[in-house]
């Protein structure tokens, strides 16, 4: 499960803007909750073109560790991972003494 911790305006934007990438790529979702593998909408193909759109519309990739089924089985769990995600990449990078990454 993802754990983040965001602003309830951030989620909601987030989701509005995935929910309009679905609009982008011609595929009606019922509702943000909604199963995107159980129902068909997502298969596949649709999931590298969904990836396409985020990297285009949100500016960032998504890290192969994210790469697991239960973060886009539907809207709601894609918003929250990309939330997660920019909250990842605003974190400052830790050095270890002597000035090395960690």
């Amino acid at each position: 499960m993802i754990d983040v911790d965001m602003t309830n305006g951030d989620f909601e934007g987030t989701k509005a803007r995935v929910s309009e990438l679905f609009s982008r790529m011609h595929v009606e979702v019922p509702s943000t909750e909604t199963d995107l593998f159980d129902s068909g909408i997502l298969d596949s193909q649709k999931l590298v073109e969904l990836l396409f759109f985020i990297e285009q519309d949100f500016k960032t990739s998504i890290d192969v560790q994210d790469f697991e089924i239960e973060n886009f089985r539907c809207i709601e769990k894609i918003a929250a991972l990309l939330i997660q995600s920019k909250n990842r990449e605003s974190l400052p990078q830790l050095t270890k003494a002597g000035g090395s990454p960690v």
